[in-house]
């Protein structure tokens, strides 16, 4: 937000400069982007009026003027301007001006005849970018008055960047609450005062009042709405950022900008009947002040009359009702509306208004009235024709009020001890210093005892609900460079660690040595990717979403990852390792959610090299990697062929521990990398508890004797899975039994269809001697005994 210095100080104005107090207010929580200058530096202009106009002597396209800037006798200007005649008041540099771009204003002759000065136009002043001749001032400006102090411009611009939580601050007087409490000084509202008469002839009711439980209506007949915007409204405004419009709706933007009160204006002759605030009903369309036209969703608060839809309520008004220059009664609306209920409604359709913005944030809800006579005030003073004098011109109605108390906003009050402010501070504050202060932020002491308050904030404070709230005021108030430097304490219940739980910085350093990168996504993904990557999971749809792609709770890490690889892949990246370690959510419940590890790959094994040709990654690798990181438990996992959504049939398992299923791993699904636009990708997932289980190492003697290897080669059903046979003979428990491994498996002449030869390595190794021959024979024996009696396999 933008405020203006001069604007700020008409309220209050401390003894210090404008850029010291940009400091303090960014030392105080509200942060100071940048203080930026109305108009660059000049000096010696002055208002003039040109008094005679004649054509040059010696040059058509030229005037010769005669100025008159408040000296003794005018003084005669050469200017060349279309727009110069007679009784205009001008902008005037003199000689010995100095204007932007170290311009400096010198006697001169042009075509034979001197010139003392220059009149100016605002881009050589540097008041805006480009000018269409010279600036022409008010009538009333007075002759000879520097036109920096004439038009303010040794003013500047602060620019906030306000904080979600203080929406209390996207106004002056916010600001102004602000310094006030900083510096310990009063502050001057504007006197506001309306003469009322009669009521409004429009009838308002509320129909959802949960969403705005306080709806306030004033009209005001006989107005001009065609008469000009005051100057100084406009100068505020522009520096606020604000675009200038009508008077009417310049006044209802002032407003906003002053008191931080959205407020609406509708021609009162086009409301057909009584108003009533509800929400839309489904499909209901109503054509917008921006030009374009919003199909209504049914969880849309809206201001409708008798016949359709005025505006969307704390966003913007509809195009049929708004006032126009034509416009002689209106209605002012002035709400409050539950945040909640405003809460990204304007991103819904498009739309990013001021008064959204400050709906969402929270707007003081006992405002309202003041706002309200604020806006009639304004109306009265600059579109009644005569200033008001005019018979039955800007009659102001009383205020028709519809105001629920039990939906408004509890102020509940609380507790906070001198014990507990010092604590977290980690010093003690003075008791006085402590009241003031609560005093100074427009807090109420309802009750205090030596060494407690109990606190009630004020209605424009909705960030205000624990101590903690409160200790954070004072310290900023304090100053956070002021706070005196503590060593830290740790009053905690430090948990033990198992040994046997497995680090997961361990996990991860393990994955990022096998040339993986580690990613971090956001939980939200969108409908579609959840719907292709686990369409059966319980989906959690966001109520008030960042966007329409982050609309969703993920269950699933795959969807962020392939997001990844997808981004990766524009930019040239082909080869991809990526691992996440992150919260998947199968409900909105504790036990619902679990952390979950995943990792995709895509692309070539290695990185291309002149020896060897490039050969892309497959369904190994990425089991190898798993099976790396499966390999730091004591577990036993089995992958068994199954099918999933999201993975193509044939090239998926799922992980098994425990007779539960753990995990997945497979090639992408080709339907989902088609929608997707992907390359092959194999990805993996498992729940991170299985993988951080692990054992307490122990002690194993190496040995010195020699191994014993041996090669066998059965012939089993097509179907068998290796895991079970290489498990199978793990579970034999034979003595001295080293490990088992799988070096080939072949399918083609010489084996029967439908079966596969599977060649494995089996090594033994006695700790107290070399083994002999015989006795690793029989060990064999027993296992291929064993394979034909539980695999019907055969030695090849």
């Amino acid at each position: 937000m933008n405020i203006s210095t001069s604007w700020l100080r008409e309220w209050i104005s401390p003894v210090v400069t404008d850029e010291v107090l940009a400091e303090q207010l960014t030392m105080a929580g509200l942060e100071v982007d940048g203080i930026d200058t109305v108009a660059p530096a000049f000096t010696k202009v002055v208002v003039g009026e040109v008094i005679s106009c004649e054509k040059h002597p010696d040059a058509d396209k030229l005037n010769l003027c005669q100025v008159e800037v408040g000296e003794a006798n005018p003084v005669q200007i050469i200017c060349g301007a279309k727009n110069v005649r007679t009784g205009l008041k001008v902008m005037a540099a003199l000689v010995g001006a100095k204007l932007p771009g170290d311009f400096k204003i010198k006697k001169a002759k042009l075509r034979g005849v001197e010139s003392f000065g220059m009149i100016c136009s605002d881009s050589e002043l540097g008041l805006s970018d480009s000018s269409d001749g010279i600036a022409e001032l008010d009538s009333e400006a007075p002759i000879g008055q520097d036109i920096r102090e004439y038009l303010d411009l040794d003013d500047n611009i602060i620019e906030l960047d306000i904080t979600p939580n203080r929406g209390d601050c996207f106004s002056v007087l916010g600001v102004v609450r602000e310094v006030s409490a900083n510096y310990n000084m009063a502050f001057v509202m504007p006197e506001i005062e309306v003469n009322v008469s009669g009521t409004s002839s429009i009838k308002t009711k509320v129909s959802n009042t949960n969403a705005c439980p306080k709806y306030l209506t004033r009209s005001i007949t006989g107005i001009d709405n065609t008469v000009q915007t005051p100057q100084w409204m406009v100068d505020k405004l522009t520096r606020s950022g604000q675009a200038v419009h009508s008077p009417v709706v310049d006044i209802t933007n002032y407003v906003l900008m002053e008191l931080g009160q959205p407020m609406h204006a509708f021609d009162l002759s086009k409301i057909n009947g009584s108003i009533d605030v509800r929400n839309a009903k489904s499909g209901e369309t109503i054509d917008l002040l921006n030009e374009s036209t919003a199909t209504l969703k049914d969880n849309t608060l809206v201001i409708a009359d008798e016949s359709s839809v005025l505006a969307i309520a704390g966003v913007m008004g509809g195009e049929s009702s708004s006032t126009q220059p034509t416009t002689v009664d209106i209605l002012l609306e002035s709400a409050f509306f539950e945040p909640v209920a405003i809460a990204g409604k304007a991103r819904d359709y498009g739309l990013h208004t001021e008064s959204s913005l400050r709906f969402e944030r929270g707007v003081d809800f006992n405002i309202t009235e003041l706002a309200l006579d604020r806006a009639a005030q304004l109306v009265v003073e600059i579109c009644t024709p005569q200033g008001g004098i005019k018979k039955n011109g800007g009659e102001v109605s009383e205020i028709t009020s519809n105001i629920d108390e039990n939906t408004l906003p509890e102020l509940a009050p609380i507790t906070i001890t001198k014990a507990k402010i010092q604590q977290v501070l980690g010093f003690e504050l003075d008791s006085s210093w402590i009241e003031e202060k609560f005093i100074n932020l427009d807090f109420e002491i309802s009750n205090k005892t030596d060494d407690s308050w109990t606190i009630v904030p004020p209605s424009f404070r909705f960030d205000i609900r624990i101590p903690a709230d409160l200790i954070e005021e004072l310290a900023r108030l304090y100053g956070y460079d002021k706070l005196p430097v503590q060593k830290l304490s740790l009053d905690a219940n430090i948990n033990v660690i198992e040994e046997a739980q497995i680090d997961k910085y361990d996990v991860m350093q393990a994955l990022v040595s096998r040339g993986y990168q580690e990613v971090i996504t956001y939980s939200f993904i969108s409908e579609k990717y959840q719907n292709l990557i686990d369409p059966e999971a319980s989906k959690i749809t966001l109520s008030n979403p960042i966007s329409a792609d982050m609309s969703t709770m993920r269950s699933s890490l795959w969807a962020g990852l392939l997001q990844t690889v997808e981004s990766n892949q524009r930019r040239g990246h082909t080869d991809a390792r990526f691992f996440e370690i992150g919260l998947c959510f199968g409900g909105v419940q504790a036990d619902e959610q679990s952390n979950k590890l995943a990792g995709v790959v895509s692309g070539n094994r290695f990185a291309s090299q002149w020896s060897t040709e490039p050969k892309a990654l497959d369904f190994f690798d990425a089991k190898a990697d798993l099976e790396s990181i499966l390999s730091f438990t004591s577990a036993d996992f089995e992958f068994e062929a199954a099918e999933h959504p999201a993975l193509q049939k044939g090239q998926t398992a799922r992980i098994m521990h425990n007779n539960q299923v753990v995990g997945w791993i497979g090639a992408l699904s080709p339907s989902v990398q088609k929608e997707l636009s992907l390359p092959v990708c194999y990805l993996y997932e498992i729940d991170l508890a299985t993988v951080l289980s692990g054992s307490i190492a122990k002690y194993k003697p190496f040995s010195a004797y020699q191994l014993a290897q041996r090669d066998i080669a059965l012939v089993v059903d097509q179907s068998t899975p290796v895991a079970k046979l290489t498990q199978a003979i793990e579970q034999l428990n034979q003595a001295h039994f080293v490990g088992v491994s799988l070096f080939d498996v072949y399918e083609g002449e010489h084996i029967d269809a439908g079966k596969k030869s599977v060649a494995l390595n089996l090594t033994y190794q006695s700790l107290e001697a070399t083994l002999a021959d015989e006795e690793v024979n029989a060990k064999v024996d027993d296992v291929l005994a064993l394979m034909k009696t539980q695999f019907s396999a055969t030695l090849r």
